[in-house]
C-alpha cells in the first residue's frame, strides 16, 4: 500500500509553503532564475511570481532575492532563510514518510517520535537499540540508577553519571533509547544472580558461528530482539528454541532522549 500524506506549512489562514512551492524554490535554487525555475516545476511564470511574493511578504525574512533584468539577465537565489526553509521542510517530510510507514507497520513501537525513528532511521556501532520509559531514578552520589520497562514489559537497570542524566533531562515515564554491544551481553541457560547486572529472559532464536566466536540472537517477550557475541566454548549448553537469558552489565548501557 502506497500511503501518502502532502505537507503543508501554513501561517495563520495563509499558504506558506506546499510541495509545488518547495519544487519551484528547488528549481530557482538549481538554476537562478524564476523563469527557467517556474518553467521546471511546472508552473506559470505569473503564479511563480505570486507565490514567491507571498512566501516573502509572510516572515520577517524573505525566502527568494532577486535582480531586475539587464543586459546581462536578471538572477534570482533562495536567501539563508530560504535554503534553511527547504533543509527543514524535506526532514519534515522524512519524518512524516516514518510516520505513515509506521502506521501500517504494527512492529513498531508508536509511544513516541524516538520509538519511530530509531527504528526506521538511526544506524550505529551498537548492535543492540531498545526503546522503553522510564519508571524510577535513584540518585546514588555520582551515579543515578534508572529504571526503564521495555515495550515488552521487562524491566532493566542502566547506570549514568548524575551530570549525564540532568543534561539529558531524563525523567519518569520519559521515553529513552539503548544502546549496548553485543560482546557486552553474556547469553546464558541460566539466570544470574550478580548485583549491577541486568538478566532479561527470552528464547535462543539462532547461533551462528564466526570462527572460535558465535553471535547468537535471542527474542525477548516477541517485541525486541537482543544479540549478544561470545565464545563459542560457551555456547555448548544453549538450544535455539529453548529458554534463554541474556545478561549484561548496568555501566555497558548507553542511553539517548529527544528533549
Amino acid at each position: 500500500m502506497d500511503l501518502q500524506a502532502l505537507l503543508t506549512l501554513s501561517l495563520g489562514d495563509k499558504l506558506f509553503a506546499n510541495p509545488r512551492r518547495i519544487s519551484l524554490l528547488e528549481q530557482i535554487a538549481s538554476t537562478g532564475s524564476i523563469s527557467q525555475g517556474a518553467k521546471l516545476a511546472g508552473i506559470s511564470y505569473k503564479a511563480a511570481w505570486d507565490a514567491i511574493n507571498e512566501m516573502n511578504s509572510l516572515m520577517p525574512e524573505p525566502v527568494v532575492s532577486s535582480e531586475k533584468g539587464g543586459k546581462g539577465g536578471g538572477g534570482a537565489k533562495l536567501t539563508e532563510f530560504g535554503e534553511r526553509l527547504l533543509k527543514v521542510y524535506s526532514i519534515t517530510s522524512q519524518v512524516q514518510g516514518m510516520a505513515l510507514t509506521a502506521l501500517l507497520d504494527d512492529s513498531v513501537d508508536m509511544h513516541s517520535l524516538l520509538d519511530v525513528m530509531a527504528h526506521f532511521s538511526l544506524n550505529t556501532s551498537a548492535r543492540n537499540q531498545l526503546t522503553g520509559r522510564i519508571k524510577g531514578i535513584d540518585s546514588n552520589g555520582l551515579n543515578d540508577n534508572i529504571g526503564v520497562v521495555l515495550a515488552g514489559g521487562q524491566q532493566i537497570q542502566i547506570s549514568v553519571t548524575h551530570s549525564s542524566c540532568e543534561r539529558l533531562q531524563l525523567a519518569i515515564d520519559k521515553s529513552v533509547l539503548l544502546l549496548f554491544k553485543a560482546p557486552a551481553v553474556v547469553a546464558s541457560s541460566t539466570a544470574c544472580n550478580v548485583g549491577g547486572q541486568n538478566c532479561l529472559t527470552g528464547r535462543l532464536l539462532s547461533v551462528t558461528e564466526l570462527g572460535d566466536r558465535a553471535e547468537l540472537s535471542i527474542d525477548i517477550d516477541g517485541k525486541d530482539i537482543i544479540y549478544s557475541v561470545m565464545p563459542l566454548t560457551q555456547t555448548q549448553a544453549l538450544v535455539v528454541g529453548e529458554p534463554c537469558f541474556a545478561c549484561f552489565d548496568a555501566t555497558q548501557v548507553i542511553v539517548a532522549s529527544m528533549n
